[in-house]
């Protein structure tokens, strides 16, 4: 019982984690920035290091909060898991082994952003041009966009995935799961197409709309904790 407890004590610490990850990283940190030092639309290069602050890494740092919860989230799950299908369990082991390519995937990008841009941009010379543009994330046909919706593409896999897990214990978490996996493969297959999409309005809409999705999941799902301790 005592097991059983800790791996629900996992999920519930896995969703406080990642709730305060993608406030902090998505509408807090978007709020912070454009009030303190916003970042104006990709020219060039040269425009980003004009206007480029620390304060746009936020969203960034933030964002490792939110891996750490998905992955605890993962793995709460899969451990918690109790019953005798054995195909449901499988896929929940799936879930896990995707939900670290999507960490690895997009620590990348935090890494890069707070870390290899910040350094380019700081200590910018001429030369610095096209790491620049091939990795800031403030332009949008940089590798670094294609990798983050590719990660968070493989998190809508891993939704989709764990959604198993509550299709007895919550039917309305276990829809949003799937609603959410296809909407982030819709994505990745929108920016194959075109990837300038992501600045858009149509993009950016979208990204306020994921949030949004996202933070009403993960709140659900740390009431189902809640829940699963009282019985």
């Amino acid at each position: 019982m005592d097991i059983e407890i800790n791996y629900k004590k996992l999920i519930a610490t896995g969703t406080i984690t990642a709730l305060a990850g993608f406030l902090l990283s998505g509408p807090i940190a978007f709020i912070i920035v454009n009030l303190i030092q916003p970042q104006p639309a990709w020219v060039s290069p040269e425009v980003f290091v004009e206007h480029y602050s620390i304060v746009q890494d936020l969203p960034y740092y933030f964002g490792f909060l939110l891996i750490g919860g998905m992955l605890m989230i993962a793995a709460g799950i899969y451990l918690d898991y109790k019953e005798t299908d054995q195909k449901t369990k499988f896929l929940l082991l799936v879930a896990f082994g995707c939900t670290s390519v999507f960490c690895t995937l997009i620590s990348f990008n935090y890494i890069c952003q707070t870390t290899f841009v910040h350094n380019l941009a700081t200590h910018y010379t001429p030369e610095n041009n096209f790491a620049i543009s091939t990795f800031s994330m403030t332009n949008p046909l940089s590798f670094c966009w294609a990798n983050e919706m590719w990660g968070y593409g493989i998190l809508g896999i891993v939704t989709i995935l764990i959604s198993g897990y509550y299709r007895q214990r919550n039917r309305i978490i276990y829809r949003l799961l799937y609603i959410n996996g296809i909407g982030s493969l819709a994505s990745v297959a929108w920016v194959i197409i075109d990837v300038n999409w992501v600045m858009t309005s149509g993009g950016l809409i979208s990204y306020f709309a994921w949030n949004v999705l996202m933070i009403v999941l993960i709140l659900m799902m740390y009431r189902d904790t809640q829940k699963k301790y009282s019985m």
